[in-house]
């Protein structure tokens, strides 16, 4: 489950049973036969998962329409213990409604298949990560636009991203269920969700129950296919790949002026949210000036881009048409 997610529901939330046999008769029950809880493939939804190797790590990126030479580049960060394949979904329906178009989405270092080393997930690492990743991916000579998604901890990455102006040309940028102050507000409150979640699953289709009954997941569909990756084989066990409490040094500085650093980005902005209420001061101030869109999903949880990956799709390919340059011909006189 995300850090956002922590946040907000370390307090209220009533975790499911974990034992493996009530565990299996929950499944039968609610979706029918435990056949419905099996990992769905990755190549589902993407047409290609590539290896880069960066300094001190090999990462994972899932990737659709790489041989196509116009249409815009959508580029995604997921956010804290999610992997690229929270963005499986919203990526095939990107790719059905716009053909031409690239996505991309990889997993971030300690995270999901990207292997190495993963101690340092401090802001600045993982925002240089994530362009030399879009580096590798992209000619250099392409002047295809770019448009950066990002959700929760991946927001804050993808915003100082389009701050460094190191891509180009960036066309967007996409917040999915971020707000500096909310983050900053609910930080005390993970430590309780990291020890009150299952410290590990007796099987995958349990790992993929728990995540649907705990409400971290409502769609069954894109749980199947993300929440494997988000755990790990350790004996008869499986155990979460990415731990969340060694990260609560990096937790401040991940959210920290991220409001004004994305208000402030040369670029159309998009946040999409579950709720209006989660709009800190200078959010609220900002979007009333019309510096950015503001895009509400309340049906949605935390994790908007699985719960709703049609809308979300939907969301950001009618954002980057409404930017595109408007090409009025010249009068000839």
């Amino acid at each position: 489950m995300d850090l956002w997610q922590g946040m907000l529901k370390a307090r209220k939330m009533q975790l499911p049973p974990l034992d493996e046999e009530e565990g299996t008769a929950n499944a039968k029950k609610d979706h029918g036969s435990s056949d419905q809880l099996q990992p769905l493939p990755w190549s589902d939804y993407f047409e290609s998962q590539q290896q880069i190797d960066i300094e001190d790590a090999r990462f994972n990126v899932y990737a659709s329409g790489l041989l196509h030479t116009d249409g815009p580049i959508f580029m995604f960060h997921h956010g804290a213990g999610h992997s690229g394949l929270t963005f499986g979904l919203v990526c095939k329906h990107i790719r059905q409604t716009m053909p031409q178009s690239t996505v991309i989405a990889p997993d971030a270092r300690g995270h999901g298949s990207t292997t190495g080393k993963h101690q340092d997930l401090s802001l600045d690492r993982l925002v240089a990560d994530y362009i030399e990743i879009a580096r590798a991916m992209i000619d250099e000579n392409s002047q295809r636009e770019i448009i950066l998604v990002g959700h929760s901890m991946g927001g804050a990455v993808m915003a100082h991203v389009a701050a460094s102006r190191k891509l180009s040309p960036i066309r967007g940028l996409i917040l999915i269920d971020i707000v500096e102050g909310t983050a900053l507000d609910s930080l005390h409150a993970i430590p309780s969700f990291i020890a009150a979640r299952p410290q590990s699953f007796a099987s995958v289709s349990s790992a993929i129950q728990w995540h649907i009954d705990s409400g971290a997941i409502q769609n069954l569909e894109s749980a199947r296919l993300s929440v494997p990756s988000l755990i790990v084989q350790d004996g008869s066990r499986w155990s979460w790949k990415t731990q969340l409490m060694p990260t609560e040094k990096y937790w401040q500085g991940w959210y920290t002026g991220l409001s004004k650093t994305f208000v402030s980005v040369p670029t159309a902005k998009l946040l999409i949210l579950a709720g209006s209420d989660r709009l800190d001061k200078e959010l609220l101030i900002a979007q009333m000036q019309g510096k950015f869109q503001l895009d509400l999903l309340p049906a949605a949880g935390h994790t908007i881009q699985e719960d709703l990956p049609n809308m979300v799709g939907d969301a950001i390919t009618l954002f980057w048409k409404r930017n595109q340059p408007l090409n009025i011909p010249v009068r000839q006189q």
